[in-house]
Formats: structure tokens, C-alpha cells, sequence
């Protein structure tokens, strides 16, 4: 995989300050509330905030199945950018344990709002964007109230 492939590009607005948003993906407490879609809810978020750090978050579904994401922090500038490693290590087949990569950039906005563009990058199959595609806005609807 390159970076040139087919990636998913998703932006949202937030009422919050970049520095919160950076916060929402960086503090496991805040991770633990809303980072997996759906009806899945995290039971574990470890995480090593530092560039070559490591993430670890274990998630449950309706179902039971328990869900495991790991990656590595390759750049972190607060309240502007995280650039981190993404491995989807299962249960479901269709998320094989590729390493993706996540970019996330904060914007602030002249209202007081911020701008947060996630870019995932690396995905080699079709159906697979398509997966992250349809989780990821589900995820950020969870994400709207623990800013607040």
C-alpha cells in the first residue's frame, strides 16, 4: 500500500476548540465514551501519547464479539494534528489485520468552532474503505456530546 491509494476522507464541524477535539482522541477516559461505532462500546483504551508510542483499544459489540484496534503515534502536534498507525486485529474477517494510517487535522473556524478532517489512508480493499466509510460518522456522532 501507498499513500497515493484510494483513501477515505471524511471532515465533520465541532462546537469545540481544536485543543479539545486533540483531546478526545488522546485521553483515554474521553476515547472510552465514544471511539467505535455503532452500538459498540470501548471496555479498554491504553494508550503511550508520544511519537513511536503505542495505542491499544478493546472494544465490545451487541454481540458479545469482542473487537481489538492497535497502531503506533507517528506525529502529534496538539490541537492540530495526530498521525497514528491503525490495525483492526479482529474478530471479523472483512478488517484483516493491515496497518492503516490515520491522519486527523483541526482547523479552528473564525465562530469558535473547529474543523476536524480525518483522512485513512492504506485500505487496499474496496469493501473495506467502504466498511471504515460507513464506522467512522457513527463515531463521530458519539463523539458530538463528550466534547460538551
Amino acid at each position: 500500500m501507498t499513500d497515493t491509494e484510494p483513501a477515505v476522507v471524511l471532515v465533520r464541524t465541532f462546537r469545540a476548540s481544536c485543543e479539545r477535539l486533540y483531546r478526545a482522541w488522546t485521553d483515554p477516559s474521553m476515547i472510552q465514551r465514544w471511539l467505535t461505532p455503532g452500538a459498540n462500546v470501548v471496555e479498554q483504551a491504553e494508550i503511550d501519547l508520544r511519537v513511536g508510542g503505542h495505542f491499544r483499544l478493546q472494544t465490545r459489540g451487541p454481540d458479545g464479539a469482542q473487537h481489538r484496534i492497535s497502531g503506533r503515534y507517528q506525529e502529534l502536534e496538539p490541537g492540530r494534528r495526530i498521525v497514528q498507525t491503525w490495525i483492526y486485529d479482529g474478530p471479523l474477517d472483512l478488517l484483516p489485520g493491515e496497518e492503516t494510517l490515520l491522519q486527523i487535522d483541526f482547523t479552528p473556524r473564525d465562530d469558535g468552532s473547529s474543523e476536524m478532517s480525518l483522512t485513512h489512508r492504506r485500505i487496499g480493499r474496496a469493501d473495506v474503505r467502504e466498511a471504515y466509510r460507513q464506522d467512522w460518522p457513527s463515531c463521530f456522532d458519539k463523539l458530538d456530546p463528550v466534547l460538551h
